[in-house]
């Protein structure tokens, strides 16, 4: 049988798992033209610094190390 606690723990390990693995969202400098104060010279440079994920939300990219 499973206890309360048991769903508890559960669901706590679940959330963790995805609140502590989802990427970065792309910084607000890297989403703008150096007109509005960013770093982009036309907004289609976004993807110098960020890519899509699945979700269709800018997030950063990882660098290559």
């Amino acid at each position: 049988m499973i206890t309360t606690i048991n769903l508890l723990i559960v669901g706590v390990a679940l959330f963790s798992y995805f609140a502590f693995t989802s990427p970065e969202p792309c910084p607000r400098k890297y989403m703008v033209t150096k007109n509005h104060g960013g770093e982009l010279v036309i907004l289609a440079d976004i993807h110098r610094h960020c890519e899509l994920d699945y979700g269709g939300r800018f997030v950063l990219k990882e660098l290559d190390k």
